[in-house]
C-alpha cells in the first residue's frame, strides 16, 4: 500500500478530507425517491405484523408474562432494568423500550411489532443515506440499503418482538456511523462525544455490537480514505473501552444464568468447526434465503465441511488481500462480515443453537457492500450495466415477496413453530414449544407425542420431562407425573414450574405439608407466580393457617387481579379463619 502522510493523533486532529466531502452533491430529488421506495417495501411486508400476537418462544419472559416490563416506566423498573441479568442478557435500553411500550399503549402487540418495523425502517434510511454521502455512490448504495430492508433474514429480527434488541442496537449504529461521518468531515470535541453516545445506547440495547469500533476502522480506510495513523486507532479506543465493559456485563449475565455450555460439553474444536461451517452457511441463506427457521438446532461438526469451509473462508480473504489497492470496498465489506459475526459466531458457545437469522442483522451489511460493489465494477458496458439492474430488481422483488410470506409464520406461536418443524430436522426445543401450545389448547395427548419426541432426541432436557409430567400430572397419572417432575428437577433444580407441579401433586394425594414446602420452594425461584402463591394458599388452608393463607391469596390477586382459582381459594380461606 502507499504510505499517507499521517495527521496529528487523537480525536480532535482533523484528517484529509475524503472524497465525498469535494464531489458534488446528490440530487435531493433521487434521494426523496429512494427513501419512499424503501419505505414502501418495508411496510408492504411488515404492515401485517400490526395483527400478530406475542409468540411462545422469549415473548413471555421479555414481555407480556413479565411483571416488571408491563408496571411501565417507573423509577424502580428504570433501577431493575441497569440491574438485572434476566434471562441471561444485560439490554437495560430494551427493556425500557418494553416498559414504555406498557406505558404508553398497554399489552397491545401489534403495537409493538409496528415499533420495530419503524425501527428497521429508520435504520434502513440512515444506511443508505449516510453510505451515499460516504461513497457517492447513490445507486450502489440504494441497493445495498434495499437488501437490507426486505431480504427474508431480516424477518426475524423485525418480525419477532423479543428481538426488539436487534432492531435497536442497529438504528444506534447506523447513528454511531452517521455521526462519525459528520465528525470525520468536521472533527471536534462534541461531535465525537456524539459518536460516543450513540456507540453507548447501541450497547446498552444489544452487546452485540461490541466490534463496530472496528467497522469504523475499517471506514477510515475505505470510502473515508482517511491517512492512516496511529491516532485513527487511539480515536476509537473510548469505544473499545465501552465494547470490553459490555463484553464483561454480557458474560456475567450468561454464566449466571448458565446459558453458556462449557467445553467439556462442546470443545473448542467442535466450535471452531462449527464456526467455520456456520459462516458459509450465512452466505448460502443470503443468496438463497429458503428453509428459514427460528431455530436451527446445533449439528455435528462434519470435518470435511469444515475443511472446505475453512478453505473457502481463506480463499475469499486471500482475494480480498490480493484486491485491497485496487477494489478496497472488497476487503472492507468482507471483514465486515467476518467481525460483526466474531461475538455469535459459536467460540463462546451460548444457548443450543447452531446459527440463527437473526445474527446477520447487521454483519450482511458488509456482505452486501462486497458483492454490489464488485459486480458493479466488473460490469462492463452500458448494455451488461441494464442487464445487471434488471437483475436486482427482480431479485428486491423475488426478496420482497419471500420476506412477505416469512412474515406470515410469525402471526401466531402454532404457525411459526409448524413451520420450523417442517423445515428442521431433530428441533426438539421447538417440538417442546409446539407441545406447550397444543396443552394450552386442551390436545393433551397430542401434546404429550410431542415431549416424547423431544426426549427421544435429547433424553435429558429437562423442560420436556417437566412438560410431560405436567400433562401426565392434569390427566391423573400421578406415578408417571411425579417420575418425570422429579427427573426434571434433578437435571435443573431451578424449575420452578416443575417444582410448582410437584406441590399440585402431593396436594392431590393430601400431603399437604409436604406440598406447602413445594410450593414455596417454587416462589423462591420465581416470587412472581399466581398459580403458585394461590396454590400456597390452598395448602395452607388446609392446614389450618388461615392468616397465612390469605396472605398468598391476596398476593397471587396483586400479580393477576383476574385469577379464577386465586379468587376461590380466597373465599376457602377467609371462610376458615372465620370458623
Amino acid at each position: 500500500m502507499k504510505k499517507r502522510k499521517a495527521p496529528a493523533a487523537g480525536p480532535s486532529s482533523r484528517p484529509q478530507s475524503a472524497p465525498a466531502t469535494a464531489d458534488p452533491a446528490v440530487s435531493k430529488k433521487f434521494l426523496i425517491i429512494v427513501c419512499s421506495l424503501l419505505a414502501l417495501a418495508t411496510i408492504a411486508i411488515y404492515a401485517q405484523t400490526a395483527t400478530h400476537g406475542y409468540v411462545a418462544y422469549d415473548d413471555d419472559q421479555y414481555v407480556y408474562q413479565n411483571h416488571w416490563v408491563k408496571a411501565g416506566l417507573t423509577a424502580a423498573n428504570i433501577a431493575w432494568a441497569f440491574t438485572t441479568f434476566f434471562y441471561a442478557n444485560w439490554h437495560p435500553l430494551t427493556w425500557l423500550s418494553y416498559m414504555l411500550d406498557f406505558s404508553l399503549w398497554g399489552e397491545n402487540p401489534g403495537a409493538q411489532h409496528l415499533e420495530n418495523v419503524a425501527v428497521h425502517l429508520a435504520s434502513t434510511l440512515l444506511l443508505f443515506l449516510v453510505l451515499t454521502r460516504m461513497t457517492r455512490r447513490p445507486w450502489r448504495a440504494a441497493l445495498v440499503a434495499a437488501i437490507f430492508a426486505v431480504h427474508p433474514l431480516r424477518v426475524e429480527s423485525v418480525a419477532w418482538i423479543s428481538e426488539r434488541k436487534d432492531v435497536l442496537s442497529t438504528f444506534f449504529d447506523m447513528l454511531t456511523l452517521a455521526l462519525y461521518v459528520r465528525y470525520v468531515d468536521r472533527p471536534g470535541f462534541a461531535r465525537y462525544f456524539a459518536v460516543v453516545l450513540a456507540f453507548a445506547l447501541s450497547l446498552l440495547a444489544k452487546p452485540m455490537a461490541v466490534t463496530f469500533p472496528l467497522v469504523l476502522l475499517l471506514l477510515d480506510f475505505w470510502p473515508l480514505r482517511r491517512p492512516a495513523c496511529r491516532g485513527l486507532i487511539v480515536e476509537k479506543l473510548p469505544l473499545l473501552a465501552l465494547s470490553a465493559a459490555a463484553s464483561v456485563f454480557t458474560f456475567l449475565a450468561q454464566r449466571n444464568f448458565g446459558a453458556v455450555i462449557s467445553l467439556a460439553r462442546i470443545p473448542f474444536t467442535q466450535r471452531a468447526a462449527n464456526a467455520a461451517i456456520s459462516y458459509v452457511a450465512y452466505i448460502g441463506k443470503a443468496l438463497w434465503p429458503a428453509d428459514l427457521a427460528v431455530l436451527y438446532p446445533q449439528r455435528s461438526a462434519d470435518s470435511g465441511w469444515a475443511f472446505l469451509a475453512v478453505i473457502l473462508l481463506i480463499a475469499v480473504t486471500a482475494l480480498a488481500w490480493l484486491w485491497i489497492e485496487k477494489r478496497p470496498y472488497f476487503a472492507v465489506g468482507w471483514l465486515w462480515y467476518l467481525g460483526m459475526l466474531v461475538p455469535v459466531i459459536g467460540l463462546v458457545q451460548v444457548g443450543v443453537q447452531a446459527m440463527a437469522d437473526r445474527y446477520t442483522y447487521l454483519p450482511m451489511v458488509g456482505l452486501s457492500i462486497t458483492l454490489v460493489w464488485t459486480v458493479a465494477d466488473l460490469v462492463g458496458g452500458r448494455r451488461e450495466l441494464r442487464l445487471v439492474a434488471a437483475a436486482a430488481v427482480i431479485l428486491l422483488i423475488a426478496f420482497t415477496v419471500a420476506s412477505f410470506r416469512q412474515t406470515e409464520y410469525w402471526k401466531t406461536s402454532r404457525s411459526l413453530f409448524e413451520h420450523t418443524l417442517a423445515v428442521t430436522k431433530n428441533n426438539h426445543i421447538i417440538e417442546n414449544n409446539m407441545g406447550v401450545i397444543l396443552g394450552r389448547e386442551g390436545n393433551s395427548k397430542e401434546a404429550m407425542a410431542l415431549y416424547k419426541q423431544a426426549l427421544a432426541i435429547v433424553p435429558d432436557y429437562a423442560e420436556a420431562q417437566a412438560n410431560l409430567g405436567h400433562e401426565l400430572l392434569k390427566a391423573g397419572q400421578f406415578a408417571d407425573a411425579e417420575q418425570h417432575l422429579t427427573k426434571a428437577l434433578a437435571l435443573r433444580p431451578d424449575l420452578a414450574n416443575a417444582q410448582g407441579d410437584l406441590g399440585v401433586l402431593m396436594a392431590a394425594r393430601g400431603q399437604y405439608e409436604e406440598a406447602r414446602r413445594q410450593f414455596e420452594r417454587a416462589l423462591t425461584l420465581n416470587p412472581d407466580d399466581a398459580d403458585n402463591e394461590s396454590n400456597l394458599c390452598f395448602a395452607l388452608t388446609h392446614l389450618g393457617r388461615a392468616e397465612e393463607a390469605i396472605a398468598h391469596c391476596n398476593a397471587a390477586l396483586r400479580i393477576d387481579p383476574n385469577h379464577a382459582n386465586a379468587k376461590f381459594n380466597l373465599g376457602n380461606a377467609q371462610a376458615a379463619e372465620r370458623k
